[in-house]
């Protein structure tokens, strides 16, 4: 069995920009959404965008010192940013601006809209305890095979959830959109668990490989919703064969270019542009709108915002650490 990378060894240069085209997808599909509009290949690569994540989260998964170190781990890097964000660009803005709010409202978040995109960091908290318990089970259960046990319930769970999704069945907290996650997860775990893919450097195999993977998302991508886990009810199962493929194809990308300045910055403090881009686009565009339409109104609300996002990380690296998963709030 190949040793698995520790997350807290040196980074890998090349996940970093991996993870910064993934922010900029993420930026560039909500202010297009603000918009109403779309872009050439918007269909292929919404069929990994949210994936992308999900499997990068899932590589460098690790049990730690039990489930309460890792609880605490957690907690610190995914339910307090989701927490904090939620309360200041979310629920209090929901409250005044509607004069109403209930703890139905605050239960179901989907209701609670103004910062759309942190619904992520609660959902991929969720992923990462049901894995670890999924593992734990595996591991205390069967003496042999727990890896494929891990595999086979975490696709059985996903097959579970994209099942509500095309059955409108929605579950609080992003839980039915947690279970349809799990395999990319998995996936993602399993890939640095059983392979050479973290450590060997690119090959020229590797183009054929990513000519492939674009073509299967050429050829089946079809949209999904992941915050309201709706997919295509006709071809189900190209959800996971099109995430894994834009997933394989981005990381192989990222591995031939290893290092693009600004790129590979934004993607290594990409938690704190996920949580901070929606409300400044927001504002960005009401003010652009006024002279600008169109593609040049998207295009200038996409830069601006990349440059606000920019220039706001080291502020938020220095004055909120414990809210953008610098720091640990929790002692661990």
């Amino acid at each position: 069995m190949n040793k698995t990378v520790n997350s807290r060894s040196a980074r890998i240069e090349w996940i970093d920009l991996a993870k910064g085209f993934c922010i900029i997808l993420v930026v560039l599909y909500h202010v297009c959404n603000m918009m109403y509009m779309t872009y050439p290949l918007w269909v292929q690569t919404t069929a990994f965008r949210m994936p992308l994540y999900f499997i990068l989260s899932g590589l460098f998964f690790k049990q730690y010192e039990g489930f309460i170190g890792f609880l605490k781990r957690k907690t610190n890097k995914l339910l307090i940013p989701f927490l904090f964000f939620m309360l200041i660009t979310s629920v209090i803005p929901y409250a005044f601006m509607n004069h109403r709010f209930s703890l139905e409202v605050l239960f179901s978040l989907r209701e609670v809209v103004y910062n759309l995109p942190i619904w992520f960091l609660l959902c991929l908290f969720e992923i990462n305890i049901i894995f670890y318990l999924i593992q734990w089970a595996a591991n205390s259960l069967f003496s042999r095979g727990q890896t494929l046990v891990v595999i086979f319930t975490s696709l059985a769970l996903g097959v579970l959830g994209l099942y509500m999704g095309v059955s409108h069945i929605r579950l609080h907290l992003y839980l039915d959109t947690a279970l349809s996650a799990l395999p990319f997860f998995a996936f993602g775990w399993w890939l640095n668990r059983k392979t050479s893919f973290l450590r060997i450097p690119s090959r020229p195999v590797d183009i054929l490989i990513i000519v492939a993977c674009a073509a299967i998302l050429g050829l089946f991508a079809l949209p999904v919703s992941w915050i309201y886990n709706t997919f295509p009810i006709e071809a189900v199962w190209v959800v996971y064969l099109c995430g894994i493929s834009g997933t394989i194809m981005i990381l192989l990308v990222s591995k031939f270019i290893k290092h693009l300045p600004l790129v590979s910055f934004w993607g290594r403090y990409s938690i704190m542009i996920l949580c901070t881009h929606f409300p400044i686009a927001t504002a960005i565009s009401a003010v652009l709108s006024r002279v600008l339409a169109g593609v040049p109104l998207l295009l200038a609300t996409l830069v601006l915002t990349m440059c606000v996002c920019h220039f706001l990380i080291p502020v938020l690296k220095k004055y909120l650490p414990y809210f953008t998963a610098q720091k640990d709030l929790i002692k661990v």
